[in-house]
């Protein structure tokens, strides 16, 4: 019998959940497709109404634990200046036995992620090429050595909707130029790990 993998999503921002939870989507089937037992991937992300960036930590607590009642996995995502926040979460909230909470932390911030692919970026309507500071690809250090990816995104694809681009970028970046980010593959063994946690893998 196959077993269904659920997932909740608590994040800084509405484009930071847009991306995100496309991105964990894909990654996680990705991660099912190599397990000994098969597993299918939950095709939507229950997704919280508080915001890991201004929310009051007691408020919260109070929505992961009612997030982490009816998913298998947690995913909490600040960026890389809010990682004890996410350690204070996971003592406090304390989700049941049958849930892992685990943390999405970028360097610096989500946009650095959103720049991992600039094969996809160049071939964007609008894209302004000369912006991006790199001739080829670029290793996943270069990418988060960026000091403002916000800006330089907003540089290379100035006029898009960020939500719109959160969502497309999401779709379409690809997984293995993400995987050189060490942010990234952080995220993947941590994904990793509670899976084997929970028996998916």
């Amino acid at each position: 019998m196959t077993r269904y993998l659920t997932l909740g999503l608590l994040a800084e921002g509405p484009e930071d959940e847009i991306f995100l939870s496309t991105l964990a989507i894909r990654q996680l089937t990705r991660l099912a497709a190599r397990a000994p037992m098969p597993f299918d991937v939950a095709d939507t992300v229950q997704r919280g109404e508080a915001s890991t960036a201004r929310t009051a930590h007691v408020r919260l607590c109070e929505e992961a634990q009612d997030l982490a009642t009816t998913c298998d996995l947690l995913l909490v995502h600040n960026d890389h200046r809010e990682r004890a926040k996410i350690d204070k979460l996971r003592q406090d909230a304390a989700p049941p036995f049958d849930c892992r909470m685990v943390a999405v932390v970028p360097v610096r911030e989500t946009e650095a992620w959103l720049l991992a692919d600039c094969g996809l970026l160049r071939s964007l309507p609008g894209a302004v090429t000369s912006a991006l500071p790199w001739a080829g690809e670029p290793t996943g250090a270069q990418v988060e050595r960026v000091s403002d990816p916000k800006a330089l995104l907003a540089a290379v694809l100035p006029g898009y909707d960020t939500r719109t681009l959160a969502e497309l970028l999401g779709q379409r970046v690809d997984l293995d130029r993400l995987h050189t980010l060490p942010g990234y593959q952080r995220w993947c063994a941590e994904l990793t790990n509670a899976l084997k946690e929970l028996h998916f893998l």
